[in-house]
């Protein structure tokens, strides 16, 4: 019966237990729930309430009323314990979740979670702070595997006057897409447009390969569209241009290499354009229709003067596939007199006379004769481009097919290349001696 107090009957209450009261259950076996978690309230004391459902589990609460799960466990007799999260941002049934794949790593892979969260956090710090231009080291030891001399050549230029200046000690973990394009516009502003476009590309190369390798999550220079407009050259030397030059070029070969103005005559003060050896190289590109870097690093092994034959080598060859070419009566002896000439095994020495001229002299050596002359301006790129479109005229007759593989284009599917390995040296060898008989014509 209830007891009756001064004013009525008592009334019956239904206490909930304390929290002390709750804590003091757990520990006797009352599973650890959700509500439990969540209401849970400061002692003053350090608390631990074990999970009775994911053994390890504990939601631990400090003195100051913090709460978060952690996961105590036992790996080859060392005991640690494993951080799971904050209490307050994740439910007790994600922490358990979280808890069970710790501890499946832990047992079938022997991963240690606290010393596997460690070295993650080195590796984020290292990878964070990582230089620009330690990436850049790495990234050019790879390319130098895959790319040509001439190529690796020119990106250690680029990066070494405009990029690494700038970005090199960058973390590159932290370039942003904004941070890229303000720094190519600044190259476009002050040095150009070509350059601006080619410096990118690196970049964007050498954030690929961090990519590749895990090293970045995202390369910030990928969406980034070419900044720059280019014009693809089509200059093309009429034969008038063809004469001037050839005869411009015939006479510095004659006079030490220091060139004649057109009517000038031997004896008379030179013009001091161009050097007998990059006069040769010069009428080499028009005659073979090869590439400058080529020509400029010809070397006498490459040559078979009975067969009448050049192969390049796969190494200096742009599709690093050797390439054949067979040499009409001219180009051998041009070839001829610039191994002569330099006395010894490299056709066209550089000013040390241990290494190939660079090739880039050529092209200003024909950009000033093209001056002097007063042509149009050209390169010797042009001249190769000239001879193919004149290859396949009415006049000279050579295929379509065969003119692609006189210039090393790679001609068919590319199954058909791997079945086909003829180089076609009669058909090639045809197409060039037609080429010398109709630039002779043009000549005079």
């Amino acid at each position: 019966m209830p007891r009756k107090g001064p004013s009525g009957p008592e009334q019956t209450l239904t206490t909930a237990p304390s929290q002390a009261a709750r804590l003091k259950q757990s520990r006797q076996g009352i599973r650890l729930t959700q509500r439990l978690a969540s209401e849970a309230k400061k002692t003053g004391v350090k608390q631990r309430i074990a999970d009775h459902e994911v053994k390890g589990l504990f939601l631990r609460i400090t003195p100051t009323g913090a709460k978060s799960y952690v996961l105590r466990y036992s790996q080859e007799g060392r005991r640690g314990e494993a951080a799971i999260g904050d209490a307050t941002a994740i439910t007790l049934v994600a922490a358990r979740a979280k808890a069970m794949d710790l501890l499946n790593s832990l047992t079938l892979q022997g991963i240690d979670p606290v010393q596997a969260k460690q070295a993650a956090i080195v590796a984020e710090r290292q990878r964070k702070n990582a230089s620009f231009a330690a990436l850049t080291e790495a990234y050019s030891k790879d390319a130098a595997r895959r790319k040509r001399p001439r190529t690796l050549e020119y990106e250690t230029w680029l990066l070494d006057k405009h990029i690494l200046p700038k970005l090199g000690q960058r973390p590159y973990a932290e370039l942003r897409r904004s941070e890229i394009i303000a720094f190519i516009e600044a190259i476009g502003d002050k040095t150009g447009q070509v350059t601006a476009n080619r410096a990118h590309a690196v970049i964007r190369q050498i954030l690929n390969y961090a990519l590749k390798r895990d090293l970045i999550g995202a390369n910030p220079a990928l969406g980034i569209e070419r900044m720059f407009p280019e014009v693809s050259r089509d200059r093309i030397l009429n034969e008038s241009e063809i004469r001037k030059l050839w005869s411009f070029l015939e006479a510095a070969r004659a006079n030490g290499g220091e060139g004649l103005a057109p009517g000038q005559r031997l004896g008379e003060r030179p013009v001091n354009i161009v050097s007998p050896a990059v006069a040769t190289a010069l009428q080499l590109c028009l005659l073979t229709l090869q590439r400058s870097g080529e020509v400029a690093g010809a070397r006498i092994e490459e040559f078979s003067w009975k067969d009448r034959l050049w192969i390049i080598p796969a190494d200096r060859m742009k599709g690093k596939r050797a390439h054949a070419v067979p040499l009409s009566g001219l180009a051998m002896e041009r070839f001829q007199s610039a191994f002569k000439l330099a006395e010894g095994d490299i056709a066209f020495k550089d000013r040390s006379g241990e290494s190939s001229v660079d090739p880039k002299r050529l092209t200003r050596a024909m950009n000033r004769c093209c001056t002097h002359l007063g042509l149009l301006n050209a390169g010797p790129h042009d001249l190769r481009r000239t001879g193919r479109t004149m290859m396949t005229s009415e006049e000279v007759g050579v295929s379509y097919e065969v003119a692609e593989r006189v210039i090393a284009h790679l001609f068919g599917s590319a199954v058909s290349r791997v079945y086909d390995r003829n180089e076609y040296l009669r058909e090639k060898r045809a197409a060039l001696d037609r080429w010398e008989e109709v630039l002779r014509k043009i000549v005079g």
